[in-house]
């Protein structure tokens, strides 16, 4: 095999591993943060029973059992992307499937989880989940092939 060729596919091969490394990263941030929040607001909580009482006392508490409902939901669905993640294969890939780098017209994506836009390196990721519609549309294509997607057509310009 070329040399050149080798080293380009070592490059991207890297490139993956530090997109994983650096969404890893943000969601133990994220996570972390979201845990915070929830110790604050269960110290929050109950500073207010000892010192409230009434219709008032009731609505903050539900409030913040609300806050603390949306907070929950947000750790889990962090810690769940962070599994998702773990198992996202970093190999180089010949078709559309989990794991895929991918060069299109509207952007970079990588096929791992719904995580959304990650900037690195001065370059814009979105990270998607294999069940996006999108994806879901280009499955199994390879580099070169003109797909369709909302009545479309694009280039699937690169394939890592």
């Amino acid at each position: 095999m070329n040399l050149l060729l080798i080293c380009i596919m070592e490059i991207q091969a890297d490139i993956k591993e530090k997109l994983l490394s650096t969404a890893k990263s943000f969601l133990k941030e994220q996570i972390s943060n979201l845990e915070k929040e929830l110790k604050e607001l269960q110290q929050s909580a109950e500073a207010d029973e000892k010192s409230s009482a009434g219709d008032k006392y009731e609505t903050h508490q539900e409030m913040l059992n609300q806050s603390r409902t949306i907070l929950e939901k947000r750790l889990s669905s962090s810690k769940t992307m962070i599994n998702q993640l773990n198992a996202v294969p970093v190999k180089e890939t010949k078709t559309v499937e989990d794991g895929s780098l991918l060069k299109l017209p509207m952007g970079n994506i990588w096929v791992s989880v719904p995580f959304g836009k990650l900037d690195f390196e001065g370059t814009a990721y979105q990270l998607v989940s294999p069940d996006s519609p999108l994806i879901q549309a280009i499955w199994g294509q390879k580099e070169g092939s003109i797909a369709t997607f909302r009545d479309k057509s694009f280039e699937i310009e690169k394939l890592v």
